[in-house]
């Protein structure tokens, strides 16, 4: 496990961003559909859980600004509509975009 430590005079901040994904589910936890090659994660823990609509949200997000190095997740809302046998859940997630300073 890598970690890297930035203070803010090292990155520039770019703007507001934000991350819309849809998923379905079966049962309640069998997705179905949705993107599968469109990832952009944070890594474990955090804001946000480690699931493919997280991560198509995210890549949305990162993909508003195309200089960005990456967001930083701030919040997130979803909406779940109950269908027969599952459910189709829409995740927004709302980041702030940053660029790492080059000397």
């Amino acid at each position: 496990e890598t970690q890297v430590q930035f203070r803010m005079e090292d990155l520039e901040y770019i703007g507001d961003v934000s991350g819309t994904a849809s998923q379905s589910f079966l049962f309640g936890i069998l997705p179905i559909g949705g993107r599968r090659f469109h990832v952009a994660n944070i890594g474990s823990g955090g804001l946000l859980p480690n699931n493919r609509m997280a991560n198509n949200a995210l890549y949305d997000a990162l993909m508003q600004r195309e200089d960005a190095d990456f967001v930083l997740p701030l919040s997130t809302s979803s909406v779940r509509d109950q269908m027969f046998l599952g459910n189709r859940t829409t995740l927004t997630v709302r980041a702030k975009a940053f660029r790492i300073k080059s000397k």
